[in-house]
């Protein structure tokens, strides 16, 4: 086919393409309506997909680097030439390696396929549960023992002898694990849904018992995939009240209560949201979550109180029932992010004064800053600036310490001539507490709001040369010839510690960048010298610093 596409290219991407195009690296073109995807080999193999309509190039896409910020690579290129001069077959879906395949099955004798089909079924077990998947009705169904065995043989061919699936061998227990839920996914298309929970419940329920390393996350993966199988048997049987859809309910509804596998970070809660939104099992999903709720009154932390909450303002809002919201999130405000959806429900109603009743009391209880930024944004709406300031001076100096937004909306409270003497306050009750250069980063902020750049530079001039280049252009004007000399003792410093060819190429990027400093000329050629002669047996820094001679 012929296609207009070089106008999309530049001439080198082009040239470059041609040459894939020539030395045969596209593979596997298969072409789906506009959309022609293939294989083009360079570095590694490419994923390439381009759209064509009527013979024009449209766009394309590939997972070489190069096109990642949506640029048009070689590996395009090399496809479109492909497609400019080879006869593709519009009409043909298959890939060139299946169609070479398919082809070489024709001249295969019948009964020799047969028997190496039957051998090759016998011997890998992965290709004949996937030939059963597919053919399922010609093969008697597996049941949840057989699948029990097959994940219990999963975890222990994954663990070492004595039983502990290390960080390495965890890659291997979620390859295995994701091999039976792939399967389980293939009993949800061919509507074996009672199965396909079972098994699903029975790995998450593992998860808990399995002695791994976790630390890459391989149990969190293969609990996702177990709940996304729940959610999509959900997505297929919530359609009316059934035997399974209750089940899978019964199942969630039990672990909010038992937190049995909230412990390990695995969350079912979010699939009532599934029942929710089609208003189906509502009374046993309220019941159950009051029944979880007032199970968890008792932890010190219950974190899923919110979600449960919220499930529940849900199910409320259809009723229009808003008495019954307020009772519900006035029971459970001790939970902070309960609190704040309180004082969100008392405003809708116009009810100030309990909001603000309500975020003071809980303040006194709990010196949490959403409470009094919360408050801030209330005094604010209503106009009463006393309290406003009064919230905004306890953000500064107890809640939220000496946050940068904070000082300035105090700011834009006094006028030009009162905030002289007021930010001077501010900044002196800062630099007399006991911890003030724990805060430094943010005292730093407000001398740039100030313009005190000279109090900067007293605060950063014995600080490390990273440190100080963060606030290096406001100093500048004023301290240039005193940062390249504060500069040089920290390269001498840094080169006497400096071990390691990273190290060293640090070394050589600070003092490249002393040489790029206004009248450094001197400085940097006396420090060059030194460290060539001082360190003239470190053959890897004297590599490095040659390339900012």
């Amino acid at each position: 086919m012929e296609i207009d596409f070089k106008d999309d290219f530049n001439t080198r991407i082009l040239s470059r393409g041609y040459e894939y195009y020539e030395d045969g690296l596209v593979e596997d073109v298969l072409l789906k309506g506009n959309i022609v995807t293939a294989k083009v080999l360079g570095t590694e193999t490419y994923d390439v997909s381009v759209e064509i309509d009527n013979g024009i190039f449209i766009d394309g896409d590939c997972t070489c680097h190069y096109a990642s910020d949506g640029s048009y690579c070689k590996h395009m290129a090399a496809l479109l030439y492909y497609l400019d001069n080879e006869n593709l077959d519009e009409n043909n879906n298959y890939t060139t390696k299946e169609k070479e395949i398919r082809d070489s099955l024709k001249t295969i004798n019948k009964i020799e396929l047969d028997d190496f089909l039957v051998e090759l079924l016998i011997e890998d077990r992965d290709v004949y549960d996937k030939f059963r998947l597919r053919f399922n009705k010609s093969f008697p169904s597996l049941t949840i023992e057989d699948y029990e065995n097959k994940i219990y043989s999963a975890i222990e061919s994954s663990a070492g002898r004595d039983g502990f699936i290390d960080y390495h061998e965890s890659w291997d227990y979620t390859k295995n694990m994701h091999k039976i839920t792939s399967e389980v996914n293939t009993l949800v298309d061919n509507g074996e849904y009672d199965l396909a929970f079972e098994v699903a419940k029975t790995i998450l329920e593992t998860i808990p018992e399995t002695d791994i390393d976790d630390s890459n996350g391989s149990t969190g993966e293969v609990a996702d995939s177990c709940i996304e199988i729940i959610e999509r048997i959900l997505e297929y049987i919530l359609y009316d009240e059934n035997i399974l859809a209750k089940k899978i309910l019964d199942y969630i509804l039990n672990e909010t209560k038992t937190e049995y596998l909230s412990n390990y970070s695995i969350e079912l809660s979010p699939l009532l949201d599934l029942y929710v939104e089609r208003n189906i099992y509502l009374d046993e999903i309220e019941k159950g979550l009051l029944d979880a709720l007032e199970l968890g009154k008792s932890k010190k932390y219950f974190w899923n109180a919110k979600h449960y909450v919220d499930i529940l303002v849900d199910i409320y809002n259809k009723e229009g029932a808003k008495e019954k919201i307020i009772n519900l999130l006035k029971k459970y405000s001790a939970d902070g992010d309960i609190c704040l959806k309180l004082v969100e429900e008392y405003l809708k109603e116009d009810n100030v004064k309990d909001a603000i009743i309500l975020l003071k009391t809980r303040l006194k209880e709990d010196s949490n800053r959403d409470y009094a930024y919360k408050l801030s944004d209330i005094y604010l709406k209503e106009n009463m600036m006393e309290e406003y300031k009064d919230i905004l001076y306890q953000l500064l100096f107890e809640y939220d310490k000496y946050d940068i937004d904070v000082y300035k909306k105090i700011k834009h409270l006094y006028s030009k001539q009162e905030w002289l003497k007021e930010s001077e306050n501010i900044i002196n009750r800062i630099t007399k507490e006991e911890r003030f250069h724990f805060y430094d980063d943010k005292l730093l902020r407000i001398y740039i709001e100030e313009k005190k750049y000279d109090d900067m530079y007293n605060l950063l001039k014995d600080k490390d040369m990273s440190t100080i280049m963060e606030y290096e252009q406001f100093l500048l004007p004023k301290y240039n010839k005193e940062l390249i000399s504060i500069y040089v003792k920290c390269c001498k410093n840094f080169a006497s510690k400096a071990y390691n060819r990273s190290m060293y190429s640090e070394l050589a990027r600070d003092m490249l960048h002393i040489k790029k400093m206004k009248n450094s000329e001197n400085e940097y050629t006396k420090l060059f010298e030194e460290m060539r002669e001082k360190y003239r047996n470190r053959p890897a820094m004297q590599d490095e610093l040659s390339q900012v001679l």
